[in-house]
């Protein structure tokens, strides 16, 4: 069966290093913007996340890009 995507979504998702907690484990704080245009290539998406990174006090841990489409079946 031919299908095609629909509903493409994207967002960029930064987790930074918060701290440690009382067993000294880190604790991590999740930023995430949404709406990103799904065409934009991994090699931007990571250049971007890296500058949004500097801008912060605390340390980046991970960059993470996540794509989500519904599938449609045509025909």
């Amino acid at each position: 069966m031919e299908t095609r995507k629909g509903d493409q979504t994207c967002s960029l998702k930064l987790k930074f290093i918060k701290g440690q907690n009382a067993a000294g484990k880190e604790v991590y704080a999740l930023v995430t913007f949404p709406h990103v245009n799904p065409e934009v290539t991994d090699g931007d998406m990571y250049e971007t996340a890296a500058l949004l990174g500097r801008l912060q006090a605390r340390t980046v841990h991970s960059i993470v890009r996540e794509d989500s489409a519904s599938l449609i079946a045509v025909g």
